[in-house]
């Protein structure tokens, strides 16, 4: 038998600038804002039925509005200044309202059905909702697909800041219980999660968040992959965040192999966000890092990996601590 060649195509210089976390939105079943992220929950849907631009501005308004208290100038804040970028993970955008459109259309005919859901059935509908509600003037980009999708779109917000494209991005992502999602194994989950993201940080500290590694894996190079990321980290993780396919254990048996550090599945805690996971992932190891400690100490390393089919991201999340024990 033919071995096969693990392969693995870096997509990231090695070593890239960090960027500070001014505020965090949570908008899931059972985790009320970061504490609950760290509390295993059963539930993976809300009581009531909503669309995914609703979950994705529920948790933009958190997150801009804790930004705007942090930090002034931030979106929202009186006296902005700068631009602000968006930048948002889905698995299936629009389409669950764009099929809803075309059943209602035949059945009620063209002049029954409001002109509000074209804007939500459309394919950029999470983060154009986002955009338009805080009038955001930076660009804007959304990203579709697996749970890497979600952590892929935090590296595109750092990489806009640290080019100098704005001053700040609100980057999140976002997940419904629609049909056309696909979760072969897995237990299909609903909510967002965003953060605001500047090339700063605010006053007190917090958390910054660097990418560390985007690679495009062949079958069975996640052990490549991890081994690559703990290459480029400045030291051993305190803590290790994954988000991958509930019927994926390649990545988490490499980090059992090679890492000490304790392990957090999101899919396990969350029910599977799709490409939201990668977000969910980053903003967890942020909750991980947010213990209160020795001021002005280094608090822990965490690093947050997200993989799909066939491509993986790793981020890497540190904090200064807030103050004593």
């Amino acid at each position: 038998m033919k071995s096969e060649t693990v392969r693995t195509v870096l997509r990231a210089p090695a070593r890239q600038p960090a960027v500070a976390v001014a505020g965090l939105g949570v908008r899931l079943p059972g985790a009320a804002g970061l504490s609950g992220l760290l509390v295993p929950s059963a539930l993976r849907r809300f009581a009531h039925e909503a669309p995914e631009h609703e979950h994705a501005l529920a948790a933009a308004t958190d997150a801009v509005a804790a930004a705007s208290t942090r930090t002034p100038g931030t979106p929202g804040a009186p006296g902005a200044g700068g631009s602000t970028a968006t930048v948002w993970a889905s698995s299936t955008a629009g389409l669950a309202a764009y099929a809803q459109t075309c059943a209602d259309i035949p059945e009620f005919g063209p002049g029954r059905v409001s002109p509000r859901r074209t804007a939500h059935s459309a394919f950029t509908a999470p983060v154009t909702a986002v955009s338009v509600r805080f009038g955001l003037d930076g660009p804007y980009l959304n990203v579709t697909g697996e749970q890497d999708a979600g952590a892929h779109a935090v590296t595109e917000a750092v990489r806009m800041l640290t080019q100098g494209r704005c001053e700040r991005v609100v980057v999140g992502g976002s997940a419904d219980t629609s049909t056309w999602r696909s979760c072969p194994g897995g237990d299909p989950a609903e909510g967002a999660l965003c953060a605001v993201l500047q090339r700063h940080a605010p006053d007190g500290g917090g958390a910054t968040v660097r990418p560390v590694l985007r690679a495009r894996t062949a079958r069975n190079g996640a052990d490549a992959f991890v081994r690559s990321c703990l290459d480029r980290l400045d030291g051993p993780p305190d803590h290790l965040v994954l988000s991958a396919p509930a019927t994926d254990s390649r990545a988490a048996g490499a980090l059992a192999l090679l890492c000490a550090a304790p392990l957090l599945r999101v899919e396990e805690r969350f029910g599977d966000l799709g490409a939201a996971g990668g977000v969910a992932a980053m903003v967890t190891a942020v909750a991980l890092t947010a213990a209160p400690g020795p001021l002005e100490q280094p608090g822990p390393r965490v690093l947050a990996l997200a993989l799909g089919s066939g491509n993986a991201v790793a981020v890497e999340v540190t904090s200064r601590r807030k103050g004593p024990r």
